[in-house]
């Protein structure tokens, strides 16, 4: 039968009418949808619990209220009801299926939107996919379907280096925020470290038995930690402590002189004296019954044994494999799993930690193996899972993890696991802050950090909704901000004009090197501003001091006038042999401290200088000189005069605190027109 062409059109757009709805662009992707037909128009302001579970969702909806009013704005109601209602959210628990995975979920949108799992967490992931799928419909219409879904890896986790860093309660909730959002639900905390230099060493948690343990410029209160891990269980989430032992142990042999190896220095503690182990059991006694997470992580990475005698190593390597086991039992002792970090295989002994140690697996590759030995084990490569902010080795390549990574794979068909082995808890991403107290601000890390949150989530899921890493990005994008989350926000300015920061055009006299003019961020908690952003000012140099002539400072950057440096070049001579060539440079520098703080906490630049440059030649003497700073993502340009005289790929933050220096450092002659825009042009 021949169709008449009107009668063909028609087909055709009631088939596209009829077409299913589209997975919806959430991360991480979902499992399975079922898609429906048309839309749904929620009504995001009711939320119903179950009756017969008000209880156990009690949480789930509290956190759902919050994030909805966040979204959404306005209030936001709780009621319990037996039964759905039209175009409401209603929350409910099913029987336990041992078929299904753990905290596998349905989410369900037709005449009304029905979350249900057989656990509370699993109706919490639930409602993260719907607060993502209400962000991108601002008309509130969401599409009919529904998704079921569920986590491929057992522990999808994120480390964070608290110690050499000190990061706020309010910021390590955000990192809750963000986490949850991406579904994931272990935050490791490595809490005692010392930084780059030996010169920070850091034990966040308050000791009670111990006074004076804890540091003093930032610790964690008893009440704040379980404040903080009731905030995170409300999310699904887990909170696992690091106390590092017997390497990386400055923090405890600073308080416990006696303990410091004689031979290793203050890093490592001695295990061969007995009081070592006794000591450390005691404050293990204090510091377990602190957090609720079923393992307590003892460290055990890079006990460094190379100022030993072969006879001496052997001595101390057989008594760190024995320290292991022993501070195993009494971990275990109290209730918890012990965790420790790989990396003893090198040491020399043939004692073998206990089949019940659970190894994080940051060196090596033999997963298989330590499961066959009896262990569970977690994924946390160094070469894959490492983000250290602000240095220039380790990094995770997010397009070779997107296309290719996932916590099972260890390097091959004879190393790799069963995606679903038991004994492999799941994957690790890792933020070490080895450049310390100093080094990038907390914004700064935030942003370095979020997109490896984003692919690592989405993989350790276990799936991949997107063709390639650039494609996912997109997808990711699209589901920020997400909700609560301030640590990404900028320094208010103290400006109206648009784009402009602040603004100082009065001309102002530095008249000797002790000089210091304090601005308006001078006792803030904050006085650094993130890129992108420009600086412009004149200066005019009246004398030369010998000194870095600092012109603009903060505790962490210095933008100088005189700054000296030695560069070196690398070349090869017409023999073709390398040729090293030192140049020596003066001129106008920018300073970024990283690393733990001089002697004079004051005194940034005495930190290690791991971002530092000079960007032109010397200012001359009695000159008017306009001197322009822009700073973008791990770049940074300088003009004199609007010529560009020099660019490094160096992050800069613009410092805020004061004119001149605190440390006799000061440039001495005018400043006027000082302004800072808060976009890089």
């Amino acid at each position: 039968m021949k169709w008449h062409p009107l009668i063909h059109l028609l087909a055709l757009l009631s088939a596209a009418v009829a077409a299913p709805n589209p997975s919806p662009l959430v991360v991480p992707a979902v499992h399975e949808w079922t898609g429906g037909e048309g839309t749904l128009e929620v009504e995001t302001a009711r939320i119903l619990v179950d009756a017969s579970h008000q209880a156990s969702l009690a949480g789930v909806a509290a956190v759902l209220q919050s994030d909805l009013a966040t979204l959404r704005g306005g209030p936001i109601g709780i009621e319990i009801s037996d039964k759905p209602a039209a175009g409401a959210v209603f929350l409910t628990l099913t029987k336990p299926d041992a078929a299904r995975p753990a905290d596998f979920h349905r989410l369900e949108i037709d005449e009304s939107v029905r979350l249900s799992a057989s656990t509370p967490t699993g109706v919490f992931y639930a409602t993260r996919t719907l607060l993502q799928m209400v962000a991108r419909s601002p008309d509130g219409m969401l599409p009919r379907g529904t998704v079921t879904d569920w986590p491929d890896s057992r522990g999808r986790m994120l480390m964070l280096d608290v110690a050499r860093k000190p990061f706020p309660i309010p910021v390590l909730k955000d990192y809750i925020r963000m986490m949850a959002w991406y579904k994931m639900n272990e935050l490791h905390l490595h809490f005692t470290d010392e930084s780059r230099g030996d010169r920070y060493p850091a034990f966040r948690i308050e000791s009670k038995k111990f006074p004076g343990l804890h540091s003093k410029d930032l610790f964690y209160t008893w009440e704040e930690l379980r404040e903080l891990q009731d905030f995170a269980a409300a999310r699904g989430m887990t909170i696992t402590p690091e106390i590092d032992m017997p390497g990386h142990a400055r923090p405890l042999t600073v308080y416990w002189p006696e303990l410091k190896h004689p031979k290793l220095g203050e890093s490592n503690l001695d295990i061969t004296n007995p009081k070592t182990a006794e000591t450390m059991k005691a404050l293990l006694d204090e510091m377990i019954p602190l957090f609720d997470a079923p393992d307590f992580h003892i460290g055990t990475d890079e006990y460094r044994m190379g100022g030993l005698a072969k006879e001496e190593q052997a001595i101390a390597g057989e008594a760190f494999r024995k320290f292991i086991n022993e501070m195993n039992a009494h971990v275990r002792s109290k209730g918890k799993n012990c965790r420790i970090w790989s990396g003893w295989s090198h040491m020399p002994g043939t004692t073998e930690p206990d089949p019940s140690v659970v190894i994080d697996i940051w060196l090596g590759t033999n997963g298989k193996e330590l499961i066959g030995k009896g262990h569970k084990v977690i994924h946390s490569s160094d070469q894959r899972t490492y983000l250290v902010p602000g240095a220039g080795y380790y990094g995770v390549n997010l397009p070779a993890i997107y296309a290719n990574w996932h916590p099972w794979v260890f390097g091959g068909a004879d190393k790799n696991l069963d995606r679903y082995d038991p004994n492999l808890l799941g994957g690790k991403l890792h933020v070490w802050m080895d450049m310390g107290p100093a080094g990038y601000t907390m914004t700064e890390i935030a942003e370095a950090t979020l997109p490896s949150i984003q692919a690592f989530a989405e993989k350790m899921w276990g799936t991949k909704g997107s063709k390639d890493h650039a494609e996912f990005q997109t997808r990711a994008a699209a589901t920020l901000p997400v909700p609560g989350v301030s640590v990404f926000e900028r320094m208010s300015g103290g400006c109206r004009e648009k784009d402009v920061f602040y603004s100082r055009p009065a001309e102002t006299t530095l008249k000797d090197v002790n000089s210091t003019v304090y601005l308006p961020w001078s006792v803030a908690s904050r006085a650094d501003l993130e890129y992108p952003w420009t600086l412009t000012m004149e200066v005019r140099k009246t004398a030369e001091t010998g000194k870095r002539g600092v012109i603009l400072g903060s505790d962490l950057v210095e933008i100088c006038s005189d700054f000296k440096r030695t560069d070196t070049k690398k070349t090869k001579g017409p023999d073709g042999k390398p040729v090293v060539e030192k140049i020596p440079r003066h001129g106008i520098g920018l300073i970024r401290a990283s690393g733990a703080f001089g002697k004079d906490p004051a005194d940034s630049v005495k930190a290690l200088e791991a971002s530092a440059a000079v960007y032109s030649d010397a200012l001359p003497l009695n000159e008017w000189v306009k001197i322009t700073v822009v700073a973008e993502a791990t770049k940074t340009a300088v003009f004199l005069n609007d010529v560009k005289t020099g660019e490094s790929k160096h992050q800069m933050v613009c410092p805020l605190r004061h004119l001149g220096s605190k440390t006799g450092n000061s440039f001495v002659g005018q400043i006027r027109n000082l302004k800072v825009e808060s976009t890089a042009r």
